[in-house]
């Protein structure tokens, strides 16, 4: 951020002098599964497979290998740091004493009846302070967190740098006026997180790990489902290539961290900031793990190669369906088939992990198709993949049509994981779809094949 910037920033906030702040990321200890509430645009995953033996399996190593911070806390932090302020963050435990001023919940789809327990805990014990909810979800949908004096309906980090004049606008519904610039923010901190317990492995092997935003907001029109789109936008805001490499070399130099995975809906959407992003880490000499989400339509041989020399190890990728028809009735488009398995191969061969995400269940989905998918994923064997269950999320216009139609089951969002059906589907029943999934994860990570893939892919990450 420039020096003109953060004095002009200052002094916007210095109406309310210096604040004590908390930061709070609720982690709900009951639950015997990986909770990640960074991911699912925010809205937060829950991965409660069912009750087969492998499925249980699979979530017990998946709460053991895969947890994340939630990027928004570390960039707030730094903020309001900048700004003078006093904050704290707290992840495994909550604040227990102190004359507090504001105490900021995140809030989520998959954790909601714990995130409300929370908060109104917080405010019984701290009521001279403002306490409130900010996070996609609530933001959305704010009648469900009443138990605090407030939700932000938009970005927390445009509205603590753009909006916020005094105390008393922290009560109800708080509009933000605008989104997130990403380059006027400074490089996320931090300070307080349980650095040692985050991991995305096999994804990024590397620790210390973290998750970084170089852009926000997404165009495509898969936001009709996706809650990526719906909150961000469709408009692009992308952070400079210097200030993301600043952030990585910040984050090394405070932290040591080795592994990196970028959060941002779609990477490298502005061809250019791919080669920025790639020169600045070669001149700067900057050695690090990362891994990205993008299309494999935005990816090719060069910028691969290009990407892979300066650390590129993991790449998240939406496969979905195999059959063009469910994804068109579903309002996706697919990656020309072709192109799509050229790239994956290339990026076994390269060394690049690709994690592909599967969607079993979307409308026009039977019993056939579904196993179709299942084969594609099998023939294309990614060292991960994701298979989740079509999910209508409130505020998104596919939960707003199930809605009209009386097809919407329960309006108990926690079951909103991503591995329940949660809609009456026309051709699957609820039970139908959990044996079709769990017999997704046996069929896929079950292969004497599978287990030989990893082998070599332990094989070939010790020669690189």
């Amino acid at each position: 951020m420039s020096s003109s910037n953060a004095v002009e920033e200052g002094n916007q906030l210095s109406k309310v002098g210096k604040l004590t702040i908390a930061l709070v990321h609720p982690v709900n200890k009951e639950k015997n599964y990986a909770m990640n509430k960074d991911l699912n645009g925010g809205f937060g995953t829950a991965d409660d497979y069912g009750n087969s033996f492998t499925s249980r399996i699979i979530r017990m190593v998946k709460k053991r290998a895969i947890r994340l911070p939630i990027i928004t806390f570390a960039f707030l932090q730094a903020l309001f740091k900048e700004q003078g302020h006093s904050v704290k963050y707290y992840e495994e435990s909550l604040p227990e004493k102190g004359d507090l001023d504001i105490i900021l919940v995140y809030g989520t789809v998959v954790d909601l009846k714990n995130e409300n327990k929370v908060c109104k805990f917080l405010k019984e014990k701290f009521p001279r302070a403002k306490v409130g909810f900010f996070g996609p979800f609530p933001s959305r949908n704010p009648e469900l967190f009443n138990s605090g004096d407030f939700v932000l309906l938009g970005e927390a980090e445009s509205f603590f740098m753009n909006d916020f004049r005094n105390l008393e606008q922290l009560n109800g519904k708080v509009n933000v006026s605008s989104l997130t610039d990403m380059e006027k923010l400074p490089s996320p901190d931090y300070d307080g997180f349980p650095l040692e317990k985050y991991g995305y492995s096999p994804a990024i092997s590397e620790k210390p790990f973290v998750v970084l935003h170089a852009s926000k907001g997404c165009p495509y029109s898969c936001r009709y489902y996706c809650t990526y789109g719906e909150y961000q936008g469709p408009k692009i805001r992308q952070r400079s290539a210097k200030k993301v490499v600043d952030d990585i070399i910040s984050l090394q130099e405070k932290y040591n961290v080795r592994g990196v995975q970028f959060r941002d809906p779609v990477f490298g959407l502005f061809p250019k900031f791919i080669d920025e992003f790639c020169d600045e880490l070669k001149k700067r000499n900057v050695k690090i793990a990362w891994g990205m989400e993008t299309r494999l339509d935005l990816l090719n041989e060069n910028n691969l190669k290009k990407m892979f020399d300066v650390g590129l190890r993991n790449v998240n990728v939406g496969i979905e369906t195999s059959d063009p028809e469910i994804a068109k009735l579903n309002k996706r488009g697919l990656v020309e088939e072709s192109h799509q398995e050229k790239i994956i191969k290339f990026c076994k061969e390269l060394g690049v992990k690709v994690s592909a995400f599967f969607i079993l269940g979307y409308e026009g989905d039977t019993k056939e198709t579904v196993r179709n998918t299942i084969k594609y994923a099998i023939k294309l064997n990614t060292p991960l993949a994701r298979f989740a269950v079509s999910t209508p999320y409130p505020g998104t216009g596919f939960y707003s049509q199930l809605e009209k139609e009386g097809r919407i089951l329960t309006d108990d969002y926690e079951k909103y994981t991503q591995f329940n059906l949660v809609y009456k589907h026309k051709n699957l029943s609820e039970m139908e779809v959990k044996k079709l999934l769990e017999e997704a994860l046996r069929k896929y990570y079950f292969r004497p094949s599978y287990f030989m893939s990893m082998i070599g892919w332990k094989i070939k990450e010790f020669w690189l």
